[in-house]
């Protein structure tokens, strides 16, 4: 079976090469300023030329974009290890912190970079949804990725989607696409109606990101065309890779429980037509904590269950009426 995927936002690209000391703090002083004014095409100027061969200009605007957008501006960094060729510096933002990881030669040129969370807030607000909530689909799904084990769900090694689901849609013969599954047509789940779990604020919409051909991904747009909702209780439900301008819901609506969103699709960081869904304490992709994700009734594997958060291989449906 080919395997859904969303990445976490986190980027190292490094071919090392040693410089002095100094080098790095003046290095960092420029990222800085580059960062601050949101300017990705600086950045980018700012890497050696090995470098720039592993990444593009279109990803590190994307990057710093993200990044800028979570965090806001770089009040101020501060050197806290040096290992081989790799400076740590702890950079507080106007929104929280990050370490950066940087690596530069002689020229004050990046040969290496990675932003990478700073493990301070070790506890979410919520540990699960306080809201009730139903399936956010029609039918019997396939929970590809869906637990608390990282052999379950390989969200739960990052933060904000460590309670995040992955669903897909397969045949009796357990595909989840037919004919050569070259087509994000042939893929059962494409195209499918997905529904709000509650009723809730629309707090953020992206659309206009076109899907990817199955088996390749766009990690530069790593959610695709989603949706975010936001509950009574200061829940923030991410829906993640909806297909090209489906969506029919905007920033700011008021939505019902079981209202129409949009269709599942195969945008952003997505091998595959499939649902992403995940719950977290904050807005903030990057940043804030995730949380288990309980639904309300519906059949897993043919049982009536109550209360349940799906694992990976189940295979669930709302409850017959």
């Amino acid at each position: 079976m080919k395997q859904p995927c969303l990445l976490a936002i986190t980027y190292f690209i490094t071919a090392f090469s040693f410089a002095q000391p100094t080098t790095y703090e003046a290095t960092m002083l420029k990222f800085q300023k580059n960062f601050n004014e949101n300017n990705g095409q600086g950045i980018f100027d700012m890497m050696a030329p090995s470098m720039k061969q592993s990444i593009s200009l279109k990803q590190i605007t994307s990057i710093v974009d993200t990044y800028f957008n979570n965090f806001g501006k770089m009040e101020s960094f501060e050197f806290k290890v040096r290992k081989d060729a790799v400076e740590v510096f702890l950079c507080h933002f106007e929104h929280g912190k990050q370490n950066i990881l940087m690596v530069a030669n002689s020229e004050e040129k990046l040969t290496g970079l990675l932003f990478k969370p700073h493990e301070e807030r070790t506890d979410g607000k919520i540990e699960r949804n306080i809201t009730s909530l139903q399936l956010p689909f029609k039918g019997e799904w396939y929970t590809f990725w869906g637990g608390t084990d990282k052999r379950q769900n390989y969200h739960v090694a990052t933060r904000p989607q460590q309670g995040a689901f992955d669903f897909i849609v397969l045949d009796k013969n357990d595909k989840s696409y037919e004919r050569s599954g070259t087509r994000n047509e042939d893929y059962y789940a494409f195209g499918k109606p997905l529904y709000a779990v509650c009723d809730a604020e629309v707090y953020d919409v992206n659309t206009g990101v076109i899907d990817n051909r199955p088996s390749q991904m766009n990690p530069t747009e790593a959610l695709g065309n989603y949706v975010i909702l936001k509950t009574a209780n200061e829940e923030y439900i991410f829906y993640a890779h909806f297909q090209h301008e489906s969506i029919k819901v905007k920033k700011g609506d008021t939505v019902k429980q079981g209202q129409y969103l949009g269709n599942c699709g195969n945008s952003g960081n997505s091998s595959e037509a499939h649902l992403h869904l995940h719950i977290q304490d904050g807005p903030n992709v990057i940043a804030d904590v995730g949380a288990r994700c309980f639904f309300e009734s519906l059949q897993v594997n043919g049982t009536l269950t109550q209360d349940y958060s799906p694992v990976k291989g189940d295979r669930i449906a709302m409850p017959e009426k």
